[in-house]
């Protein structure tokens, strides 16, 4: 990984061939300036925009760069993170429209005997639009085991037996990425088949979605021209262009389903208008209408009494989608956002109307922005703000603020002058959570002060351990896409020594015995 600067990033574009009618070509005169100032004031490396109207592509440009030398292109595949969801929820509905499958009625746990829930009543109970709306209320902090992880996705299944989950279903969505895994998983396991070559056989193979596929090191090997992620440590480096270029993830994502995706803006687009036309290509019926339209459908509620006018007061979910309005237009969305990605699709599908993003980095939050000041500069909406150098940017400075704030942790009041409760060596060890998967704790010498300190590796984090007070330590846990602090508790026993930790609202029982106390040590003999 390394720096450079604003500099390198001259503008560079490439324009496709586009179909533009003479009534909106000057609409879109000055659209490419204002992506490409937009960019720079939101410190994004490289992106892409394709847009489509009424059947033609009107617009398609990269800004930026790719990689540290070669433009983004319209053409430059990225990784879509949570954009995966629709095509897996449309994957099911055409084994559904087989017979094969239900949405609402046979339990997932009939379709795969390891989906078990802690309560047995939940997991008799449990259906495929339960998984795909976000409405069984999995706790969020599971998914930190599927992340970066070498067991297979069924055996991560397995331990969703030991969650304990509210056996009451809400109408409230509740993001999850684990249940859209479970529920690809299901469908892999009816079909017969391994979940990714399911959806290439019943989406992309028959939409001919031939820039789209699975797995990063495989968008690597399909095309020199995809895309490299980036990160900046705040956005004032981001404006001035000091990024760090990351590698692609060689890790094979467990949760593939919710976000493991590919593809360019132009294939996005593509997909865009089937789905607006109920699965239709040509005329022709590719993919099965009723199935759709039912991913199109709202199950679950994501946001109410919404503030702005310009929105519906009701956001809501539903399989793979969230449905809102936006000034009277019905629109189908999504955004993805995976480590040094982000990714968003719009669909007006009463304005004929698609709209796709890519760019390679995880923080800024201006897609939202430009979607909405594409649909006004289109449909010649009523113009209520300045979506991209007001709403845009300072949503941008919210996402570092919140990174950094993230970082900085809700920690508990600090008791100053506490020393560790115990001898750092007493930390070291292995521990385990029948939910979470493994931690260890080492003792490592900190090569700028020379002195001990202790080092957590949890999942795939690998994060120094600062002491706070008594047996607790703040642990930071950073990549790309999360930044989060919070304490390790160390748990001893009635014999004084280190028995487990406390992380993650979990607990992690110690897998050794190497620092237990005498009785405990001739117990386990």
């Amino acid at each position: 990984m390394y720096r450079y600067c604003s500099h390198l990033f001259i503008q560079q574009r490439q324009t496709h061939s586009l179909s533009r009618p003479s009534s909106i070509k000057k609409t879109l005169a000055d659209l490419s300036d204002v992506l490409e100032k937009g960019r720079i004031q939101c410190g994004i490396p490289g992106m892409s925009v394709a847009i489509l109207h009424k059947g033609k592509l009107i617009f398609a440009e990269g800004f930026g760069k790719r990689n540290e030398q070669e433009p983004f292109t319209s053409e430059t595949l990225a990784p879509i993170g949570s954009l995966t969801k629709a095509f897996t929820a449309t994957a099911i509905g055409e084994l559904i429209a087989e017979g094969k499958m239900d949405w609402d009625t046979t339990s997932v746990n009939k379709y795969l005997p390891e989906f078990e829930l802690k309560d047995p009543v939940l997991t008799s109970q449990l259906t495929l639009v339960d998984l795909l709306s976000h409405r069984t209320g999995l706790p969020r902090n599971v998914g930190y085991s599927w992340y970066r992880t070498t067991e297979s996705r069924r055996d991560l299944i397995k331990r969703l037996k030991h969650v304990e989950m509210t056996s009451k279903l809400g109408s409230k969505t509740q993001y999850n990425n684990i249940m859209y895994a479970v529920a690809g998983e299901a469908a892999a396991n009816v079909a017969g088949i391994p979940y990714e070559k399911l959806v290439e056989t019943k989406i992309l193979e028959p939409l001919g979605l031939t820039n789209t596929g699975f797995s990063p090191m495989e968008m690597k090997k399909r095309s020199p021209n995809h895309a490299m992620p980036f990160s900046a440590e705040s956005l004032r480096d981001a404006r001035k262009g000091l990024y760090v270029m990351d590698s692609l993830d060689e890790v094979y994502m467990a949760c593939a389903p919710a976000g493991d995706m590919y593809s360019n803006a132009l294939d996005l687009v593509r997909w865009g208008k089937i789905v607006m036309s109920s699965g239709k290509i040509d005329g022709d019926q590719v993919l099965n209408k009723e199935a759709l339209r039912e991913t199109l459908t709202a199950h679950t509620i994501t946001a109410s009494l919404r503030g702005s006018s310009d929105f519906g007061r009701v956001v809501a979910y539903g399989m793979g989608w969230a449905l809102d309005s936006f000034k009277g237009q019905t629109y189908y969305t999504h955004d993805g956002a995976i480590s040094g990605f982000q990714a968003r699709l719009d669909i007006f599908p009463d304005a004929d109307l698609v709209v796709a993003q890519l760019f390679n980095i995880s923080v800024a939050d201006w897609s939202h922005g430009v979607a909405c000041y594409i649909a006004d500069e289109v449909l010649d909406l009523p113009k209520t703000r300045d979506w991209i150098f007001d709403f845009a940017i300072k949503s941008t400075e919210m996402a570092y603020n919140e990174r950094e704030a993230g970082l900085k942790g809700n920690l508990p009041k600090r008791i100053p002058s506490k020393q560790a409760a115990q001898d750092l060596h007493a930390y070291e060890g292995e521990y385990t959570n029948p939910i979470l998967g493994d931690a260890s704790v080492r003792v490592d010498v900190d090569k700028k002060t020379g002195k001990e300190t202790l080092i957590c590796k949890i999942s795939a984090f690998d994060s120094k351990m600062e002491h706070y007070h008594f047996d607790a330590f703040v642990v930071r846990l950073k990549d790309a896409l999360a930044a989060m602090a919070g304490l390790v508790t160390f748990r001893t026993g009635g014999h004084g020594k280190v028995e487990g930790l406390h992380f993650f609202n979990e607990e992690f029982k110690r897998k050794d015995n190497s620092n237990a106390g005498p009785y405990e040590a001739k117990e386990k003999q």
